[in-house]
């Protein structure tokens, strides 16, 4: 009976790291049809920067739509950051530290899906702006 238990206990462990891995690699699947767009926009806000007459008037305008751009940037090369130190093979960890790894990961993944959203809602609020 005991070896039923443990049994099931690793099983269920297993299960709910599987359930973890599938929850990380979702939010990351859910942003990276995004990843062009911050590409685009980065392009659009130096586009609009670079086209402003050098006055006073503008500078400013001009100071967010290069900050925004950098924002785009910094966006896209995080999630190929995280793409590239993501680890889907777990053979040499425990379960507990499986589950503590992929934890960290849907931190991480979650952060780069709020900058992403971020920075394209930014970027389309600064491009929709007249000045």
């Amino acid at each position: 009976m005991l070896f039923f238990t443990l049994l099931f206990s690793c099983q269920t462990e297993k299960d709910k790291n599987e359930a973890l891995k599938q929850q990380v690699i979702a939010v990351h699947d859910e942003v990276m049809p995004e990843i062009g767009e911050l590409k685009t926009q980065k392009e659009r806000l130096l586009e609009k920067a670079n086209a402003l007459e050098g006055n006073e008037e503008t500078a400013v305008y001009r100071e967010e739509l290069n900050a925004a751009a950098d924002s785009c940037e910094s966006a896209y090369d995080a999630m190929f950051v995280w793409m590239r130190q993501f680890k889907s093979e777990y053979t040499e960890m425990t379960e507990e530290e499986t589950q503590t790894y992929l934890q960290g990961q849907l931190q991480m993944v979650e952060k780069v899906k709020a900058d992403i959203l971020s920075a394209l809602s930014t970027a389309e609020e600064l491009l929709q702006r007249d000045v």
